[in-house]
């Protein structure tokens, strides 16, 4: 076998029956490799067949990409391994060339390993259960009439055994006795084409995926909006025409629609209706769990079928909804992320709900965004794109704004709750420490309980405090195996690390200075909770975090609750918005809205105004007395001011005015390079490498090739870069913002580019060269194309 770093394409159609297939392996690998089709399995496999072939001393699952008859010029046959055999003939096991492709676009598109991307569109190449393997004699072994010329002795007497049991013979069976022997001899049959070896596997049992369950009381909202006989939203009455002309063009076109979550549910139903009744599919992807199902249960009362593909589900489960989306008769599938890959053909509309949502990126290799693998789909497919949002994310803002995508702003205003400003500065006296419930807010909370209405508090921070700090020399505990402190959980009295999990019983003195003054600094749920219930004894409150709501079964019951108007007071974290809130609560407060701002990355503004509005889409509109109260120290903020006066270009003028001068996304590209190890010197060596190999290819290229496209639909722009010269940035190395995480240093290096493909081009090809140098302290190199998050 032989990868095709240095060889030219091989002929797509062949003339004769192919003896060469190129294969790739669902590893960490950048290429396919080559290997011999055998007599036996001849005019057998194609591309898009999944077979079993040797790697190193083990045998694994791959997919044929390529067949043909001859080795490009100058490739040897010698030293080429055979195919062993094809894996079970499943339906879920059959790739299309434009999975294959899509599969390879999205290598290409993040740099990342070809055999991890094509497991995205074949989830379940490798994980299925097979039986101890079996060698059987073909056709021309089963020939009684004369022995083969040319065998050897042990060759004879294995052929001799395999005739007498033409069903084949185990491994462990065949093998008893001298297994190195036998088995060069067995492999001496399979180049002869006298002997096959079959796997046989146990395949998940295909099934249609379950019907989503009937929409439950806290989903009414939702369902009530699909049925037919209700007027539409005033402000999205057009919508059902824009759609309908769209698909009428059988070309590919692109919308952001922005609007509250109940437009935006009835915008798509009516999407879904137009799409299917001119025989094309429908595919909607969004960035969670509980998000996914609602969307489906509220197709299905719109009376459509659809599939429901998430990692909640088994992978029995999902292996199953793989399946049927491959069936016709399956006109909608709704999903999380790895839904975007699904094998639906006839794509008449892809969907991107809460298309600004960061858990659409994919955090780990291969780093796909979800949003920009459904543009791709779309485009290929000549289908329509869906964009929609309450709060779009700058990079779809900018898009329209350079008209590669229409929007269709559907936001009544006559919906939007009154929403005050609190200057934490002018009560830090009347505020008792740590709670962050100024007297206003606590007034605003009592408001609603004297109305029997239901009060919110948001708090994107779990845990009792941030840290514990000790009184005399400063010192926090911290992760042993992470570059960060330890969180206090006072109900479990143990301190936990956010990053990689690790407990601790909560310590009694300072490990530095011995010291017993350990104090609880900063806010999180937990405390907010305590504070509440002290000022609110009789009210009913829940609490609603990763340590409240750890199973699908404590999401439904708190759901259950709410729906049964039994709880006064709710307390959350941005889990409070999967449970589809949007217009609930009489008062929402957000006790620190600063929270999270003062990080080291360019996107914490942007964060921060998404989940200001999210909260401020928890209450009623002011008519119906809904409010809001933020809680901040910059109450000039940009964000702020956004959220307060309900107007969006506050914010992204400003916003973008910002990334403009200091040349970020989306005004321009970039590459997050991660170098990780477990010996701190050796990373910052490697980090260093890297950047110089980085600086080397930018002053040898002279920064050429700055118009080089990428096969996607939106065309390159330019911004603030000063020139020619200036066009490809490389900033660092330097340690990231959490140095260690898991027992790993980790050093980091920004590329910034006009043009995507030329600064992916430069570290590629300098990955590459690391990749041939040795690889002391376990290095590892990361690449992250278009990072969502910087820490």
């Amino acid at each position: 076998m032989f990868d095709h770093r240095s060889f030219a394409t091989p002929p797509v159609a062949p003339a004769l029956p192919p003896r060469y297939a190129d294969v790739v392996l669902p590893r960490r690998l950048h290429r396919p490799f080559t290997y011999l089709i055998p007599s036996s399995l001849k005019g057998q496999v194609a591309i898009g067949q999944s077979v079993i072939v040797p790697f190193g001393s083990q045998d694994l699952h791959g997919l044929v990409t390529a067949v043909y008859d001859r080795l490009p010029l100058g490739a040897p046959e010698q030293g080429l391994k055979a195919v062993r055999c094809l894996a079970p003939a499943s339906p879920d096991h059959l790739l299309t060339s434009s999975q294959i492709d899509l599969s390879r676009w999205v290598a290409d598109r993040y740099a990342a390993p070809w055999g991890q991307c094509i497991k995205l569109v074949a989830p379940f190449v490798d994980q299925v259960d097979r039986r101890p393997s079996r060698y059987r004699p073909t056709a021309q072994g089963t020939d009684n009439s004369s022995l083969p010329e040319g065998l050897g002795e042990v060759e004879t007497q294995v052929l001799s055994r395999l005739r007498r049991r033409p069903k084949g013979i185990t491994e462990g069976t065949l093998a008893q006795g001298d297994k190195s022997r036998v088995m060069r001899a067995v492999q001496i049959l399979i180049r002869r084409g006298l002997v096959v070896r079959c796997d046989d596997a146990v395949v998940p049992r295909a099934a249609r995926a379950k019907k989503p369950p009937s929409p439950g009381a806290e989903q009414a909202v939702f369902a009530r909006l699909t049925v037919d006989d209700l007027p539409p939203p005033l402000d999205a009455a057009a919508w059902p025409d824009t759609v309908g002309r769209a698909l009428l063009q059988d070309a590919y076109g692109s919308f952001l629609i922005q609007g509250a979550r109940a437009t935006r549910l009835w915008c798509l139903v009516q999407a879904a209706r137009a799409a299917i009744r001119r025989g094309r599919r429908v595919l909607v992807v969004t960035g969670d769990v509980e998000n996914a199902g609602r969307l489906a249960e509220a197709l299905a009362a719109a009376g459509e079928r659809p599939l429901l593909l998430h990692s909640g589900l088994s992978a029995r489960e999902r292996a199953a909804v793989w399946q049927s989306a491959q069936d016709s008769s399956a006109t909608i599938l709704v999903g999380t992320r790895m839904a975007v890959f699904a094998p639906i053909d006839r794509l008449g509309l892809v969907w991107v709900e809460g298309e600004d949502d960061a858990s659409l990126k994919e955090e780990q290799s291969p780093r796909y965004h979800a949003r920009e693998v459904a543009r791709r789909r779309a485009f290929c497919n000549r289908a329509l794109l869906v964009l929609a949002s309450s709060h779009p994310s700058l990079e779809s803002w900018s898009a329209v704004q350079h008209g590669e995508m229409t929007a269709c702003v559907y936001r009544d205003p006559s919906g939007f709750p009154r929403v005050q400003v609190i200057d934490l500065r002018e009560y830090s006296r009347e505020t008792p420490a740590g709670t962050l419930l100024s007297p206003p807010l606590y007034e605003g909370i009592q408001e609603a309980l004297r109305q029997n209405a239901l009060a919110i508090l948001y708090l994107n921070r779990k845990g009792f405090a941030s840290v514990l700090h000790c009184g005399d020399c400063g010192a926090m505990p911290q992760c042993d195996a992470c570059s960060v402190a330890l969180t206090f959980f006072r109900r479990s009295n143990h301190v936990r690390c956010h990053y990689c999990g690790r407990t601790k019983p909560v310590p009694d003195h300072c490990t530095r200075c011995q010291s017993l003054k350990l104090e609880p600094v900063g806010s999180g749920t937990e405390r907010i909770e305590e504070a509440v219930r002290r000022k609110f004894p009789l009210a009913r409150v829940g609490r609603v975090d990763g340590e409240t709501i750890r199973r699908p079964a404590d999401a439904r019951a708190f759901s259950r609750l709410l729906a049964a108007g039994e709880l006064d007071i709710v307390i959350g974290t941005q889990m409070l918005f999967r449970f589809g809130l949007q217009a609930r609560a009489a008062f929402v407060g957000v006790p620190d809205a600063d929270a999270g701002l003062h990080v080291p990355d360019f996107r914490s503004a942007e964060r921060m105004y998404h989940g200001l509005m999210d909260a401020v889409e928890l209450a009623l509109p002011a008519h119906a007395g809904g409010a809001v109260m933020i809680q901040t120290r910059l109450t000039d903020h940009h964000a702020i001011m956004a959220v307060a006066a309900g107007d969006d270009s506050v914010f992204l003028q400003q916003e973008q005015a910002f990334r403009q001068m200091l040349q970020y996304p989306p005004l321009t590209s970039l590459v997050r390079l991660d170098v990780s190890g477990t010996l701190e010197p050796v990373v910052a060596q490697a980090a260093g490498r890297w950047a110089a190999l980085l600086r080397a290819e930018v002053v040898s290229a002279g920064n050429r090739g700055t118009n080089a496209g990428d096969g996607s639909p939106l065309p390159q722009r330019s911004t603030g870069f000063g020139g020619e010269t200036s066009s490809i940035v490389i900033l660092g190395p330097s340690p990231a913002p959490h140095a260690m995480a898991r027992g790993r240093y980790c050093w980091q290096i920004l590329v910034k580019s006009l043009s995507l493909e030329v600064g992916k081009e430069i570290v590629v090809r300098t990955r590459e060269v690391l990749d041939r140098e040795s690889r002391r302290g376990g290095l590892r190199f990361d690449i992250d194309v278009d990072p969502v998050a910087m820490a």
